[in-house]
């Protein structure tokens, strides 16, 4: 049973079975959904008779109730036309009584009577009320016509009204009947609808009177559906509301020159969709027969054609295993029985190709088996041989490369301890170790190099970076080692280039050095060129290196990008090297984007074109000429620090021991005199004892920061200027330091010529001569800070070493931090080591400090743990320079 219920339920089966019953399903939802929609229809046709019908019964009402109003009151006035026929106009107290007889009879709310100058001459009803002045103004001849239905005190009445003739006209007779609540609830009984009256007045619409405590949602939407109807003079079928589930029906009920009075009949939905819901209610059962009958159709439909199909496949796949003898049989006279009995003659004839293909291939398999087995071991003969040679040439080159500076390293190390040596002797011999020791430093940073980009940990630090500096700072490397060796080296800019570009200015260096360090190691005689161009329509920048050394041959070039591998063999002795230059410059070159290219001749020389990606930078500013290029490098050149003469008492508070010896550095050279602070409560204790002429506060320190300090200081009458020396530098940070009272904000890292401008403009000539500048240039980069701390003395050389040798305290804190996943403590590190870092020239310290503390803020601590290894890495290394 289980086998014959799974040949049924194949997935063509399924499929078929699906098929059909989706069609069939959507057959019967679309009759379903028309005769839904014919049900809805003429739901909606009875429900708007319904309110026809109402309309016409409740109009019917008022005409019966005015009818009896004229009736009255035509009997009324004829009466008071004979009393004043006969002598009796004037008696009020008869008419008086003539009008309350008259209106208790009709159950009239108000009667009046007036002379022919609408004065009032008796009165029923309504007594505290100013009737005549509401009434007055709206009789005329016309006014059986007319005065139908009228505003008395706020209160819609409907009103007869009757001139006196006897003969001439001697008064005016007016009778009303209030249209209230009761009067609408009677009628309600007889159309079982709710009753809802408006009345509009200069533009605005009240709902007077209804039959039901609607939401004021819903009594809102009846105003303005009053306001839509009276606005377009439309005639309204029916109208659904939003606010309910109500449906209504506007009609006019009357209209005068001052106001207009609508009608909307108002009824629930559910009354209306009663009947269609009891019609689709009956459908049910119907559905469900079809929907079965569907699902049993679609089951023979499908098994009709999926069993013929089944069996079709079931014998492919025996015939696919080698199993040829499976018969099909299928008795439908149709397509399918005629693909069976062609399947079943394919059988026999594949059977018989498959004997003769087995036959030729157990032939082919025997030679092919011998020839196989002697490739393999001709192949792992000649890897066995290439891995050998591969080994010892590598054993060899770096042997040879670490052994060469030793000997010379331990040689002079010992001719340094003989007292006989002489002083010249000995400073030969320093250089000389020192050279070693820089040529084994070089060897060993290519070897960390190559194991960084097998394992693919290489880090990129793109910035903006001048094509003409970075350039010019590989040609005055190379100048020195080109001279060496007699031969020239000659730097040529193709024009236009961009001012700066974007990318790894320390990588493509390295990658520019070593094809021109290796271009001029491999040229005995001539020159070594570097070029310059951009392509611009393809996005990217052309490097160059060409030589005039003996070139190579096709063989040669194929093994150049081979880590320890040389384009020939013999070079190696001849020029030493290990052969990974090209091969990490190739490396490096494909992680920027870019690639290299390399063209020569054997006896012609070599050229090798480095192609990198052109991402563009905030400045895109284009040089054309050769002009252009030396303003810019003048620009860079490093300039003298104007140091200036202060006679003055500065204060610096600074929570972090590496800027407050770095201020006092710059500080003692002006002469001043210098206080320190390491916390803002220090700082208040000096300010209440000493004079000061000028403050430099920390913004972010503990328990008080420079904020605090700052009003502290102010409240207690500091009279001298605070400059607010911090890393934070965006919008929201000075304006807050401006706020607190601050006179200056001025960013670290410290850029030294800046600095000292900024003490002069407060202390020295300059303040004097102008006003303190609103703000000092903030993005100082690190080519800039260079130029403002160009000094040669031993004293800041100390500061930076004192600098250096505490980062093993500072990665113990961080690491220490970062164990306990202190993010907070973390982030004030961070804060305090871009700024010092950046003062004191490691600039790609005090980078990878803001990104960090950048990401803990964007609460991004996956990113943050990222840099932050980095920067821990990047420490380690200056440490190790350092010792």
């Amino acid at each position: 049973m289980k086998d014959k219920q799974a040949v049924i339920w194949t997935p063509l089966f399924r499929k078929i079975f699906l098929l059909v019953v989706s069609l069939f399903s959507l057959v019967f939802v679309l009759t379903l959904l028309s005769i839904y929609q014919a049900a809805y229809n003429q739901a909606e046709r009875e429900f708007v008779a319904r309110l026809n019908v109402g309309k016409n019964v409740f109009m019917n009402e008022i005409v019966i109730a005015k009818q009896h109003l004229d009736s009255s009151v035509e009997t009324i006035a004829k009466d008071w036309a004979l009393r004043s026929a006969i002598g009796q106009g004037e008696d009020t107290q008869s008419i008086k009584s003539v009008l309350s007889n008259h209106g208790k009879r009709i159950n009239a709310d108000i009667a009046i009577a007036l002379d022919k100058k609408f004065m009032l001459i008796a009165q029923f009803g309504g007594e505290d009320m100013e009737i005549v002045r509401s009434l007055a103004n709206v009789l005329d001849n016309k006014q059986q016509e007319r005065a139908w239905i009228a505003m008395v005190a706020d209160e819609p009445y409907i009103v007869s009204a009757e001139p006196i003739n006897a003969p001439a006209t001697i008064g005016w007779l007016l009778m009303g009947k209030k249209l209230n609540k009761q009067f609408f609830q009677r009628i309600k009984l007889l159309i079982s609808l709710d009753i809802n009256l408006i009345i509009t007045r200069q533009n605005s619409h009240n709902l007077v009177l209804s039959t039901i405590n609607n939401p004021s949602a819903l009594a809102q939407e009846i105003e303005n559906l009053a306001s839509t109807y009276l606005k377009n003079k439309e005639s309204v079928d029916m109208y659904i509301t939003q606010a309910n589930d109500s449906v209504m029906m506007p009609f006019d009920l009357f209209t005068n020159n001052q106001q207009q009075f609508v009608i909307l009949l108002q009824d629930s939905m559910s009354a209306w969709l009663k009947s269609r819901n009891l019609f689709m209610l009956e459908l049910v059962p119907f559905f469900i027969v079809g929907i079965l009958l569907a699902l049993l159709g679609s089951f023979l439909i499908a098994r009709s054609i999926s069993r013929p199909v089944s069996r079709l496949l079931t014998a492919a796949k025996l015939v696919a295993s080698g199993s040829y003898t499976e018969h099909i049989k299928v008795s439908e006279r149709s397509e399918l029985g005629e693909l069976a009995s062609e399947f079943n003659n394919m059988q026999l004839a594949v059977m018989e190709r498959e004997q003769k293909i087995k036959a030729q291939a157990e032939e082919i398999r025997q030679i092919n088996a011998i020839k196989y087995q002697v490739d393999i071991a001709q192949k792992e003969q000649q890897l066995a041989a290439n891995a050998t040679e591969a080994k010892s040439r590598f054993l060899a080159n770096v042997s040879h490369e670490i052994r060469t500076p030793l000997n010379s390293i331990i040689g002079y190390s010992e001719l340094l301890s003989d007292v006989t040596v002489s002083k010249d002797d000995k400073i030969k011999a320093t250089a000389a170790i020192h050279n070693g020791g820089q040529y084994l430093l070089n060897l060993v940073n290519d070897v960390l190099d190559l194991s960084k980009i097998e394992a693919g940990k290489i880090q990129l630090n793109k910035t903006d970076v001048s094509i003409v500096a970075l350039v010019d700072e590989v040609r005055s490397h190379m100048d020195g080692f080109a001279l060496e060796k007699n031969l020239k080296f000659n730097l040529q800019l193709h024009y236009p280039l961009p001012y700066e570009f974007n990318t790894d200015a320390t990588r493509l260096k390295q990658i520019l050095l070593n094809l021109c360090n290796n271009a001029i190691k491999f040229t005995e005689q001539g020159q070594v060129d570097l070029q310059v161009h951009l392509d611009t329509f393809r996005k990217r920048f052309i490097f160059v290196v060409s030589d005039t050394g003996p070139g190579m041959t096709d063989e040669q070039q194929m093994r150049l990008f081979t880590a320890f591998s040389q384009g020939n063999q013999s070079s190696s002795r001849k020029y030493g090297g290990t052969g990974l230059g090209l091969y990490i410059s190739k490396q490096l070159t494909e992680i920027l984007g870019g690639h290299i290219k390399v063209t020569s001749q054997k006896g012609q020389g070599s050229q090798f074109a480095v192609y990198m990606p052109w991402v563009q930078a905030n400045n895109q500013k284009m040089m054309t000429s050769e002009a252009e290029a030396q303003n810019l490098l003048k620009q860079n050149i490093p300039t003298k620090v104007e140091v200036p003469d202060l006679d003055a008492h500065i204060l610096c508070v600074d929570d972090n021991e590496d800027n407050r010896q770095l201020v006092a550095y710059l500080v003692n050279k002006t002469g001043a005199k210098l206080s320190l602070a390491e916390s803002g409560k220090q700082a208040i204790e000096l300010v209440q004892n000493h004079q000061f002429d000028l403050v430099l506060m920390d913004m972010q320190m503990p328990e008080m920061d420079g904020i605090q300090t700052t009003k502290l200081l102010l409240e207690q009458g500091l009279s001298a200027p605070i400059v607010m020396l911090t890393a934070n530098v965006d919008t929201k940070s000075k304006n807050t330091m401006l706020a607190a009272g601050v006179k200056q904000h001025f960013a670290k890292p410290i850029h030294t010529q800046s600095f000292y401008h900024l003490l002069d403009s407060y202390l020295g000539h300059a303040a004097q001569r102008e006003e303190v500048v609103d703000e000092v240039e903030e993005d100082v980069n690190e080519a800039e800070f260079e130029q403002g701390a160009v000094t040669n003395s031993s004293e800041f050389d100390q500061l930076i070493e004192n600098y250096r040798n505490s980062f093993a305290d500072k990665l113990s804190l961080i690491q220490q931090a970062l164990q306990q996943e202190d993010w907070s403590e973390i982030s004030r590190m961070m804060h305090n080591l871009k700024g010092s870092a950046g003062s004191y020239g490691f600039q790609v310290l005090s980078n990878l400090a803001k990104r960090v503390e950048d990401r803990i803020e964007q609460e991004k601590i996956a990113e943050a743990k990222k840099y932050l290894a980095d920067l821990i890495l990047c420490m380690q290394q200056l440490h190790q320079v350092d010792e």
